[in-house]
Order: structure tokens, then sequence, then C-alpha cells
């Protein structure tokens, strides 16, 4: 394992501040290629039939269980694929509740 600081200290308690690094589930520029990560989705087609309706209907449909489908062309971009994408460059962890990644060389704890 990789010993590290996460923040830059004094150097009288710097001992007190490393933190050991997980081990990498793969080995540096070895990471699996070939799968691209989409960063975005797009809700065009849920804005397209919004702007379709007038607005006792767009309230018929918020106050429906198809009101969170109109949420979902209101809030911004997300992607599963692209969380999936950084759990998979995750680091081998035994705390059940600590996740590590990389990203852009670095590691990461979330």
């Amino acid at each position: 394992m990789v010993s590290t600081r996460l923040v830059d200290f004094p150097e009288d308690i710097r001992d007190e501040t490393e933190v050991e690094l997980p081990r990498m589930m793969f080995a540096d520029r070895e990471e699996p290629v070939g799968v691209r990560v989409l960063t975005y989705q797009s809700s065009r087609s849920i804005s397209n039939i919004v702007n379709a309706l007038n607005e006792d209907e767009i309230l018929y449909l918020r106050a429906s269980p198809f009101g969170k489908l109109l949420e979902i062309g209101e809030k911004p971009a997300f992607s599963g694929r692209f969380a999936r994408y950084l759990l998979s460059r995750q680091l081998k962890v035994t705390k059940k509740h600590e996740a590590w990644f990389r990203f852009a060389g670095h590691p990461i704890r979330f």
C-alpha cells in the first residue's frame, strides 16, 4: 500500500495525518478500455411533450404518478453509466460505507 497525506500540514503533526491508501483493483494504466462513458442524458422527449400541453394538463400530470417524469425533464442531466464508471475504478477497501476511486490518476475517497 502507498501511504500519503490527504492534506498538507506542518511537519510537527504530519505523522498523525498520514493515511494509507487502499490497493487498486487494476494496475496503473491497465484499466479496462473500450467502454465509453456517456456523461449526460437527453430529456428532449419529455420537454417536447410538456411544451405541447397547456397549463391545466401540466398541473394534472404533476399531481399524477407521472409527475416524476416531468421532474426528470427539469433536473440537470445525470448518467447512471457515469456513476458505474466511477465505481469500476474503485479501490479495494474494507470499510462498508467508504468508496475510493481514481480520478485523473489520483485517489479520491467518497
